[in-house]
């Protein structure tokens, strides 16, 4: 009697485990592959967010774009070259990450937003990964030109 509480007790427990695995899974997108190079990008929406942050460790190279006022960015275009000079990935992002499966070297990022490109150098390490964050300024105030030096800034164009 006490094995058949146990066992029913400990179902919906496995269900429950088992469902909230799927729905990780099922948030996260499918790795992509160019020039035998695997990444994902995405991460909008809370559920997906926390499915990138667990895929995290399987990618040596994690990439995150956001403005310099805080709001993360997608669309940006990404083009990752070799220390030879190599194009080894060009991808428009789908959220603000970019996790990418690289072999270890050096490697230069080119990262394009509203006509802007952002470039790092990074060396991806054999073992381990490697983190960059690109900020742009606020989207909303791409342009803005003060006339004076003395004209308060009232926070909008």
């Amino acid at each position: 009697m006490f094995v058949n509480a146990r066992v029913s007790l400990l179902l919906p427990l496995m269900f429950c485990a088992w469902a909230s695995g799927a729905a990780l899974a099922q948030s996260l997108p499918q790795p992509a592959s160019q020039n035998g190079v695997s990444y994902i990008t995405g991460g909008v929406g809370q559920d997906e967010v926390q499915a990138f942050r667990a895929a995290a460790p399987r990618y040596n190279l994690r990439m995150t774009f956001a403005s310099k006022a805080g709001s993360y960015l997608s669309d940006v275009d990404v083009t990752i070259t070799s220390g030879a000079g190599r194009r080894v990935l060009t991808v428009r992002t789908e959220g603000p990450f970019l996790f990418v499966r690289l072999p270890a070297g050096r490697y230069q990022i080119g990262a394009q937003r509203r006509h802007i490109t952002e470039t790092r150098r990074v060396q991806v390490p054999a073992r381990g990964g490697a983190e960059l964050r690109f900020y742009w300024h606020d989207p909303d105030r791409h342009g803005v030109v003060h006339i004076c030096k003395s004209c308060p800034d009232s926070g909008r164009p």
